[in-house]
């Protein structure tokens, strides 16, 4: 009897992949087998989920490539943008022209108002030009949005990677130490009102994206909640206070 029924089950589910799943058969060198399996495996897929995953992500860098990109590194000061964007140079990502306020305030030797002109102007002429660019922003004003807005406007593809930490004082310390090394400062009173008014700031521009990704920044960037099709989701096992409150004021 139960043979019987174990024979059925099985008849059953190779009808619903027959009808739902195409079989690809992929040939890897010999002896490499065990390997991927344990990274599979640590990585908490199946052998087939962590190749489908690998083949979807390699295919839509591939689509990607081909458009025009518009990336938004968005955090508090403190948080970590500049290591971020540094991370993601080092990848396949497009990030064109990559534009810091911050940095370009330094290296002009300018005021921030004046900084600000020049990001500003660069942003322009990757609109008008039609070029792939990154910003890195504390997200805060009205200006990253309008950003966002015209470049959808023009057929970009709109991400942002948010970069986020738990206290102001944990980015007001990270400040201290990147000052000691060479780095600029930013007024405490700023830093404390950009935090408050995050979520905010972060629901404000995610209207304009076609994607966004969430890292913490406690211990090395790792993912934490991703915003795909409208909807805000927690991604792996690690939930920091501050992406708990995100959602929450999400849902």
């Amino acid at each position: 009897m139960e043979t019987t029924k174990g024979k059925a089950s099985t008849k059953a589910k190779n009808k619903y992949n027959s009808q739902h799943y195409d079989n690809l058969r992929v040939m890897i060198p010999k002896g490499r087998k065990p390997e991927i399996l344990a990274v599979a495996e640590a990585a908490g897929d199946s052998l087939n989920g962590y190749v489908r995953k690998a083949i979807e992500e390699r295919m839509n860098k591939t689509v990607h490539s081909t458009e025009k990109m518009y990336t938004i590194i968005g955090g508090v000061n403190g948080t970590g943008k500049s290591s971020f964007t540094g991370v993601l140079r080092t990848q396949t990502f497009d990030l064109g022209d990559i534009i810091d306020v911050d940095k370009l305030t330094v290296t002009a030797g300018v005021s921030p108002i004046e900084g600000g002109k020049i990001a500003l102007r660069r942003i322009n002429e990757c609109l008008e030009k039609g070029l792939s660019f990154t910003q890195e922003t504390t997200l805060a004003g009205k200006r990253t949005g309008f950003t966002a807005s015209l470049a959808k406007n023009q057929g970009y593809y709109v991400r942002l990677f948010y970069i986020g930490l738990d206290t102001p004082e944990e980015c007001l310390k990270r400040i201290v130490n990147r000052v000691a090394r060479g780095g600029h400062l930013i007024a405490e009173e700023d830093v404390r009102r950009r935090f408050s008014g995050r979520w905010k700031a972060v629901k404000n521009i995610l209207h304009f994206c076609d994607e966004a990704s969430f890292f913490d920044n406690d211990n090395g960037f790792v993912e934490v909640a991703n915003y795909r099709n409208g909807i805000l989701s927690l991604s792996g096992e690690l939930s920091p206070k501050w992406v708990t409150e995100l959602y929450n004021s999400f849902y």
